[in-house]
């Protein structure tokens, strides 16, 4: 994720001694994310409602998905 985003690790995430870093997004949300940063075919959000497209749009901001922000703001418009 440090790669492909513009602010990971987020300020909030301490590195522990074993370099884990514990995300506080549901899996469901962090598997979208990480859909728009792994090098393949991003996902269609026209399909997904409110109770996904919200939470996801919250975390590509935190974590400055780019790849995703505007297909996020265009689904929830």
């Amino acid at each position: 994720m440090e790669v492909h985003t513009g602010a990971f690790p987020a300020p909030e995430f301490a590195a522990s001694a074993d370099d884990v870093t514990h995300l506080t997004e549901p899996s469901n949300v962090l598997a979208v994310v990480f859909d728009f940063i792994y090098p393949r075919k991003h996902p269609k959000l026209t399909s997904m409602g409110f109770e996904i497209v919200g939470p996801v749009a919250e975390a590509v901001e935190k974590y400055e998905v780019f790849a995703a922000m505007t297909a996020c703001e265009m689904r929830l418009e």
